[in-house]
């Protein structure tokens, strides 16, 4: 049996700069067409971030992707494999395309697994261009699958993300502050919660962006906390987000604190430790401490064998957008190259994730839960019957 290929590349700026052009002239070439009964692998490149505030994401995106590449291949009984190049994006716009154009000159993949908001916005109009089926994940941005003909999303959308938060917030406190990290994911973020919150009684009473590369936000959270609010919604991620959280409980440590998905990340609670204790958020099945789901549960296990540490959400998405990619080549019978519509024509997909469904755009809907840190654990948080079912934009 033929094992997947996992190859890491680290693009240095010599290499770019000499691959540049050559991408560029690329670009305008057509693919050549493939004889699919000939095929029994498929190109997959990964777009993460290896290195940056965003590290300890794309570690998670990478190995979620390398299991799914050792399952597919047992899975089909080697009637495919896949190649996987593994690319540093550094969570950095620029850098994420030259990295892509370095990689591209030395011919298209099958498909793109990107990963990261202000990343994904950057680089699918060169895929596109090229008409490289595209899966965006670890991306809260909007819209990201309209208006393409090879974008489709796994993950959450930023109404997924804050609906649940939004719910319980507009129900139990009228003075709001909001604080957000200063990129796409967050003003996503951001902008859908300020939107949700309007249609209730509550009104934000501050909202604050916080830098990706900050570390001291005693100054900011001093002027937000000044607007006297009975509670703070804070969204993002890195070493950032956990200052921010840190400096906050200093500040305040009796003011309820809301978060959202991004959460849950275990370096993120493990840099937390006690500080963590009571805050709400919302997240999948692979957040809870004690799961039901067999299917996720399965992938926790293995995924701390193989690594040695707890798998975050992050890992599970990546690991469904491999497998997406294989089920949709193999629809046939045979491997070929998948088209977004292969991809939306395998909803309902069940993975480790649970259910994810598409809609006609390539859009996905992950319903979340809420949840909260008690005694070191993460646990489902339940609701009166008196509160909010759904905020959500999509309901409307």
């Amino acid at each position: 049996m033929v094992r997947p290929t996992k190859k890491l590349v680290v693009v240095s700026a010599v290499v770019v700069a000499g691959a540049l052009l050559v991408g560029i002239v690329k670009m305008a070439t057509v693919r050549p067409p493939t004889e699919d009964s000939q095929r029994d692998s498929l190109r997959i490149v990964g777009l993460v971030p290896l290195t940056g505030p965003g590290a300890s994401l794309g570690e998670y995106v990478r190995n979620g992707m390398e299991m799914a590449c050792d399952d597919i291949a047992a899975r089909f009984e080697g009637k495919v494999h896949i190649e996987l190049e593994i690319i540093d994006s550094k969570n950095n716009p620029r850098e994420a395309i030259s990295a892509l154009e370095a990689s591209l000159a030395g011919g298209d993949p099958d498909a793109v697994v990107c990963a990261m908001s202000s990343v994904a916005r950057a680089v699918t109009p060169i895929l596109q261009e090229r008409g490289i089926t595209t899966i965006v994940t670890t991306t809260a941005l909007a819209d990201l699958p309209e208006e393409s003909n090879n974008v489709v999303r796994v993950y959450p959308t930023a109404d997924d993300f804050v609906s649940p938060i939004a719910a319980v917030m507009v129900h139990k406190h009228r003075r709001i502050a909001v604080l957000y990290i200063h990129d796409d994911f967050g003003e996503s973020n951001q902008r859908v919660f300020a939107e949700l919150i309007r249609k209730g009684p509550a009104r934000i009473v501050a909202a604050e962006p916080f830098e990706l590369t900050g570390l001291d936000f005693r100054p900011l959270l001093a002027r937000v906390l000044s607007s006297s609010p009975d509670s703070v919604f804070v969204t993002g991620y890195g070493p950032a987000y956990i200052a921010v959280l840190k400096q906050l409980r200093e500040a305040d440590e009796r003011i309820p604190v809301y978060s959202e998905i991004g959460f849950a990340n275990p370096s993120v609670l493990a840099s937390l430790g006690s500080v963590a204790e009571g805050i709400v958020f919302d997240g999948t099945d692979l957040e809870m401490s004690d799961s039901g789901a067999p299917a996720t549960n399965s992938f926790r296990t293995r995924y701390k064998e193989r690594f040695g540490t707890e798998p975050y959400q992050v890992a599970g998405f990546a690991y469904d957008s491999v497998q997406l990619l294989a089920e949709a080549a193999m629809f046939g019978g045979t491997c070929r190259v998948p088209s977004k519509a292969d991809v939306i024509g395998r909803s309902p997909f069940s993975g480790v994730m649970g259910t994810i469904s598409f809609d006609s755009a390539g859009e996905c809907r992950v319903p979340l839960r809420l949840m909260q840190r008690r005694d070191g654990k993460t646990v489902l948080v339940t609701t009166s019957g008196d509160e909010p079912a759904n905020l959500s934009r999509r309901s409307q």
